[in-house]
């Protein structure tokens, strides 16, 4: 009976208590590499686990075209002499709310303030930037149009078209200045914050950067960030970007409506020109905002 007793304990010494210890030695091996996987995610970050496509982001804000000085849009008539909101304060502003009445940016090529924001130290190299158009529609019947503008200092009271314009709005992109991103890098450390204004380049070829008369349209961004190429779709909020109108033809002028804003405002008519061969000098006088 005693010997009995004696080699059960042995078998259980020799058998079992090692796989229970095994078990206990493993158990504890896995919480604590679980507990140090988490300590060092949460230590160095998500920063660390951003890869390329999360690393930068991007928006792009249609602020006008490319051969205005000042802001300039085509808007219906009954709009253009409302005063815009206290909060627009500059030109910049001054576009943003004119398309959101609907105003269309008026000249041939529309331009784009790019956005950039870096969740962390990132290079980034922009390889081109592209419209594409998805509907054109016809404002034809919606009109009477009418151009309206925005300025950064008071004109004269009257004066021939070459006399309105001025020194390109500090706030706005001029023709004159570097609007073009592409085969530029940009390195961006943590939580910087740029601004690019970028002109389009055409979708292929010789082809146009973009379609004569009104499209409404979203951005294609085509860049590397960290080396690793990506495509991005930009539009304009939840909905599309819209340019380019137009306000002068053959023998025409629209009427002009021009706001300054600061130190005063105040707005600016212009009567529409009628002509056969060469436009007549423009008079323009001050007048009370609707």
């Amino acid at each position: 009976m005693s010997a009995g007793r004696n080699r059960l304990v042995r078998l259980v010494a020799v058998g079992v208590l090692p796989a229970m210890l095994a078990f206990v030695v493993v158990h504890a091996l896995r919480a604590g590499d679980g507990e140090d996987h988490r300590g060092r995610s949460s230590g160095g970050g998500d920063v660390d686990a951003t890869g390329p496509a999360e690393a930068l982001d991007l928006t792009a804000t249609l602020v006008g075209t490319r051969y205005q000085r000042e802001p300039t849009f085509q808007v219906r008539q009954e709009r253009a002499a409302v005063s815009p909101p206290p909060e627009v304060r500059d030109c910049r502003q001054f576009a943003a709310w004119a398309q959101r009445e609907g105003g269309v940016p008026a000249g041939p090529d529309p331009v784009h303030i790019l956005s950039l924001h870096a969740r962390r130290s990132v290079d980034v190299q922009f390889i081109g930037v592209v419209a594409v158009p998805v509907a054109q529609p016809s404002l034809d019947t919606q009109g009477p149009w009418v151009e309206l503008a925005c300025r950064d200092a008071a004109p004269a009271a009257t004066g021939p078209p070459a006399a309105t314009s001025s020194p390109a709005a500090t706030s706005f992109p001029a023709d004159d200045g570097p609007a073009y991103v592409g085969a530029q890098r940009h390195v961006l450390t943590a939580g910087q914050a740029v601004e690019l204004p970028v002109d389009l380049d055409p979708p292929s070829g010789p082809d146009r950067a973009f379609p004569p008369g009104i499209a409404d349209y979203y951005l294609q961004v085509r860049m590397e960030v960290d080396g690793v190429e990506q495509t991005r779709e930009l539009r304009n909020g939840t909905g599309y970007f819209r340019c380019c109108g137009r306000t002068t033809f053959m023998g025409f002028q629209a009427a002009r409506y021009e706001w300054t804003l600061s130190p005063a405002r105040v707005l600016r008519y212009c009567a529409e020109l009628r002509y056969v061969d060469r436009p007549p000098p423009r008079t323009c006088a001050p007048r009370e905002p609707a």
